[in-house]
């Protein structure tokens, strides 16, 4: 009987983990502490969003889109947790262009500690040792400014944030 009550506790404990850490959010291509938290978007809530626009940089004259240094994507990328089990989870990432010019190819590679990712959706995708290396091909492959692609996946283990990730070579900011 006490065997049953803290395998349940334990399972429990797991699934309330889980829910509570459903939204990540990762940062690319600023220097590491350069970037401030943002206010609030709508007035109802604050956003925990991160910019990828470097401490420094300022919009050109007559300009209003944010600008970057060079070698930077001015990209947001957030990470959600949208289904949790003990044993497998469903996660979202969501790739967003914040510049003024259309980003022609992405590619997304994530790393997790344990976890291994079996199935994605709406990308092209190969497995790597420790996670996957993702994106789009053709047509598809293109963000306009402001437009977002979400990928969906699907991963055996516990649910957990990526320990690794980057976009065209920008490390994010874990």
């Amino acid at each position: 009987m006490l065997n049953v009550l803290v395998v349940s506790g334990v399972i429990l404990g797991l699934l309330l983990f889980g829910y509570s850490t459903t939204q990540i959010y990762l940062q690319f291509g600023g220097a590491p502490g350069a970037t401030d938290a943002p206010g609030p978007q709508d007035g109802s809530e604050p956003s925990q969003e991160a910019s990828a626009e470097p401490e420094g940089a300022t919009p050109e004259e007559g300009g209003s889109g944010p600008q970057t240094q060079a070698g930077s994507e001015p990209t947001t990328v957030v990470y959600r947790i949208l289904e949790s089990s003990s044993l497998r989870f469903t996660g979202q990432i969501t790739v967003t262009n914040t510049s003024t010019s259309t980003l022609e190819a992405w590619e997304l590679a994530l790393a997790f500690e344990s976890a291994e990712i079996t199935e994605v959706r709406d990308a092209d995708w190969e497995p790597m040792d420790d996670g996957i290396l993702a994106g789009r091909s053709g047509a598809e492959a293109a963000l306009e400014p402001g437009e977002s692609v979400a990928l969906t996946f699907d991963a055996v283990g516990v649910s957990q944030s990526p320990i690794r990730c980057s976009l065209n070579g920008h490390v994010c900011q874990l």
